[in-house]
């Protein structure tokens, strides 16, 4: 596995959710995509600054491109994460050329009140960053302690900052050769501060099996880390050998898909490589060349 099979196919997930991005009811999304979704679309909700296209990413997905180009200017080290975050958090309040998510002003001002600490933000977006540490470490001595403190920058809910450590983990596993059976329960062992790892992975399992829009409607298809952590891992349960499939699946259920579809690219690029996805995927998100540039050749 290269940095580029672990790290593109997070943004694939991150951008393929754009257009029914935050969109909560499955039947209208059915509609506007009758053979499912398989191309990039501009966000069909109000959400998002009418700049963003078709191609581009989420505020979940400009934020994780953030954290790749600052590994990349810090040789693989978080020394700068804080200052470039700021700078893009900033940035993107005055310009609007992303959405500005409550985890991000809450966090600047804190900051602007002279307060270095992340907001109480339980959105799994924080977490759902980690895919550019990928390009920078495989030794889960160094992943798991960084994982924890590119999301802890932003979001201080212990279960966000648990769930780094788990899907960074799960996916150092799975890029190993695990399977994801074995490679959740594994994951879910190890002690967290917060995270009821286990009984989240058993309600993933569980939902996995049936009608995954009505289960993932039933955990919550909201922001929150309660509802969004088991339905990651619904869809890469039922989707694990067909990483399109998986992705599709993901973007369909609405909500906060975004933040999920970032972990889920991670996992199933883990399992299959970025030569798994659609060659158009690659060629058509608009941020191409910024990410092969960044990623360690």
């Amino acid at each position: 596995m290269t940095a580029r099979d672990l790290v593109l196919p997070s943004f694939f997930g991150d951008a393929l959710a754009l257009g029914p991005h935050w969109v909560y009811d499955p039947a209208k999304i059915a509609v506007w995509y009758p053979g499912g979704i398989r191309s990039y679309d501009a966000p069909r909700s109000s959400y998002h600054p009418a700049s963003k296209a078709a191609g581009d990413l989420t505020h979940y997905g400009d934020q994780t491109l953030a954290l790749l180009e600052s590994l990349a200017g810090a040789g693989g080290s978080l020394a700068n994460w804080p200052a470039d975050w700021r700078h893009w958090a900033e940035t993107i309040r005055d310009d609007k050329s992303s959405y500005f998510d409550g985890a991000t002003r809450g966090t600047l001002e804190n900051l602007a009140a002279g307060v270095a600490e992340p907001s109480d933000s339980h959105d799994l977006g924080g977490a759902a960053r980690i895919a550019p540490l990928f390009a920078f470490t495989r030794e889960v001595e160094t992943l798991v302690p960084l994982a924890r403190a590119q999301t802890a920058l932003t979001h201080g809910d212990p279960q966000v900052i648990d769930a780094a450590e788990f899907f960074a983990r799960a996916a150092l596993s799975i890029a190993g050769g695990a399977g994801f059976e074995e490679t959740f329960d594994e994951a879910a062992s190890h002690p967290y501060d917060a995270l009821p790892a286990i009984d989240w992975v058993t309600l993933g399992r569980d939902a996995a099996d049936g009608d995954l829009a009505a289960q993932a409607g039933a955990l919550g298809l909201g922001c929150g880390i309660g509802g969004a952590f088991p339905i990651t891992l619904a869809v890469a349960f039922r989707h694990e050998a067909d990483p399109v499939a998986a992705l599709s699946a993901n973007a369909m259920l609405g909500g906060d898909s975004a933040a999920r579809g970032l972990l889920l690219g991670l996992l199933l690029g883990a399992r299959h490589g970025a030569a798994a996805f659609p060659a158009e995927w690659s060629s058509g998100l608009r941020s191409i060349e910024t990410i092969e540039r960044l990623l360690p050749q």
